[in-house]
């Protein structure tokens, strides 16, 4: 043992320098994991990607989720609750009251807002409290509750969470305005971080494996072919090209990621068999934190004669 260092010093030192070579049964020096990059993972108010997030539009829910009580959702770390009032005016709310922090998905919907179940305060859309039952009526000037602004489009809600007065116009993309293409939303939810679902996208090789060559064949025997990928970083984007030798044919797909989590991939019920030039994308897809450990992705399915030529999507 060194005479100059204390033996924790040592053992830190040797576990270090051991993590690095190749050791036979070695698992004792790798047993310790990475730890975590809070600056990419954690994305509640105030931290970095937490408020790169809230410098965009993003997708928060289905507008087939809501009904006629209010849909409770976290997304970024924050509780929220979303509706639609009687007049067809979407809401997003902080979920709990401003007055006793009862909680709002069991808030009662009405013309112009939501009431609170518990004392009956009522909040418009934008936060504005309309009314505060058995309380002083000023109460209403002194303070607003917390709302975010809401558009839905093709079937998706999308929310605005940053501040005010940064607040973006509302985009829409090309792939969503195409003829003859049915934009189909859909959700699913994951128990990880959001970055491990995001990067996945950005991966041209695990759909070789893990799509064709592993486990059965997910989508076409031509997937477990071995691709010629480039990848071509442009700021706030990373572009994927994916290029297969079918036969006599080359068959090229492509890929994109737009920070900070927007994607859209290219079609799924393809072998590169048959001649064509361009067919369009399959997918387009947000990776949305719900909090630092789980997430979902919330996107549009693509249906039509461009996309599945032979109509095996259902």
């Amino acid at each position: 043992m060194s005479n100059d260092l204390p033996q924790s010093a040592y053992l830190k030192e040797t576990r270090s320098y051991k993590n690095n070579i190749q050791v036979a049964f070695g698992g004792y020096h790798k047993a310790k994991r990475p730890i975590e990059d809070n600056e990419l993972t954690h994305v509640g108010p105030g931290t970095p990607c937490g408020e790169y997030f809230r410098r965009f539009w993003i997708p928060v829910a289905l507008g087939s989720e809501l009904s006629d009580v209010p849909l409770r959702i976290r997304i970024l770390g924050e509780d929220l609750v979303v509706f639609r009032n009687k007049q067809g005016t979407l809401g997003l709310l902080h979920l709990h009251c401003s007055h006793r922090n009862a909680s709002l998905e069991f808030g009662v919907i009405e013309e112009q807002g939501l009431r609170c179940c518990y004392h009956g305060w009522l909040y418009d859309v934008d936060g504005t409290i309309l009314e505060t039952p058995a309380q002083d009526s000023k109460l209403s000037e002194k303070i607003c509750h917390g709302a975010y602004p809401v558009v839905e489009y093709l079937g998706l809600i999308f929310a605005y969470m940053g501040p005010p007065d940064e607040q973006p116009d509302f985009p829409k993309w090309d792939t969503t305005m195409l003829p003859d293409v049915e934009m189909v939303p859909y959700s699913i939810h994951y128990p990880c971080n959001w970055l491990q679902i995001c990067e996945n996208t950005m991966d041209p090789w695990h759909t070789v494996f893990l799509h064709a060559r592993v486990t059965d064949i997910h989508f076409g025997d031509t997937w477990g072919i071995a691709p010629v990928t480039q990848f071509y970083e442009k700021p706030h984007k990373i572009y994927a090209t994916l290029t297969y030798r079918i036969e006599d044919k080359i068959w090229v797909r492509s890929q994109e990621t737009i920070s900070p989590s927007f994607s859209q991939v290219g079609a799924w019920w393809e072998t590169g068999r048959e001649e064509k030039y361009f067919k369009r994308a399959s997918i387009t897809k947000w990776t949305i934190p719900h909090d630092n450990e789980n997430c979902m992705i919330i996107a549009w399915r693509s249906f039509g004669p461009g996309v599945d030529p032979e109509g095996q999507g259902d």
